[in-house]
């Protein structure tokens, strides 16, 4: 169970935040695709979110967020990315603030909790799986 959630917490926040994937619905909306955002994450267009792509979107991700470009996710900030409710585990160092390598770290972990096949790759299938909350067999 918790690997499902944190599965879909990762895609879904990699998802949503690439460009053109703000002017979709939200998530909680049913009538969400992610089809489109997944082909704008997979820069190489491969069919798959391989590892450096997926540490390129999460580094521009981080910097979106961080609204005040001060360096770090404040609460609020966080709050405002899709599925933002591992801040607790994302802030290692429990100082009320993520940090882009505490932002990295937990997305990689959920990065690899969706990565259900083990290859180091998100494939559409993977995504969509997570995304539903479905285990794929």
């Amino acid at each position: 169970m918790r690997r499902t959630l944190t599965a879909f917490l990762v895609v879904a926040a990699v998802l949503l935040l690439a460009p053109g994937a703000r002017a979709q619905n939200r998530p909680q909306d049913k009538s969400y695709d992610p089809r489109p955002a997944f082909a704008e994450a997979d820069a190489n267009g491969n069919g798959q979110i391989d590892i450096e792509e997926f540490h390129a979107r999460m580094v521009d991700v981080f910097y979106i967020a961080d609204a005040n470009k001060d360096g770090v996710l404040s609460v609020e900030e966080y709050a405002e990315l899709p599925f933002s409710g591992a801040f607790a585990e994302a802030d290692k160092n429990k100082d009320g603030r993520i940090s882009l390598p505490e932002f990295v770290h937990i997305r990689f972990v959920q990065f690899h909790d969706a990565d259900t096949n083990d290859d180091d790759e998100l494939s559409l299938a993977e995504v969509v799986a997570a995304y539903e909350g479905r285990k794929k067999p």
